[in-house]
């Protein structure tokens, strides 16, 4: 009986616990803070040419600050004056120009973040 009493209780507190995470509010996956570094080092303006940024480029880092390099989330962001001066695609492509490709370089990515 006791076992019984266990386990309707734990039910009960994974149905609780559960039901709040799946609830809540979602979280945005990127900052204003990330925003403005993105067009602080990558210059998206739209009279600029299209502009590709190295793997290593500071602008290339501060994309790879945005979990899974989410710049849909960041053209969110984007307020109605950003929106006149910045262009939504190239802040967009930034996403594949700043993809890690081999073991190696996501090393030394790391390595320089962390030193």
């Amino acid at each position: 009986m006791f076992l019984g009493k266990v386990a309707v209780v734990l039910l009960a507190c994974t149905m609780i616990f559960r039901h709040t995470v799946v609830t809540g509010a979602p979280h945005d996956p990127c900052t204003t803070w990330q925003k403005n570094e993105i067009l602080l080092e990558c210059d998206p303006l739209h009279i600029t040419p299209l502009f590709m940024p190295g793997t290593n480029s500071r602008c290339c880092m501060a994309v790879r600050m945005v979990p899974r390099r989410n710049m849909l989330c960041i053209v969110n962001k984007l307020t109605q004056e950003d929106k006149t001066k910045y262009s939504a695609c190239k802040i967009l492509g930034f996403k594949d120009a700043c993809k890690l490709s081999t073991p190696l370089l996501l090393h030394q990515v790391i390595f320089s973040i962390t030193h």
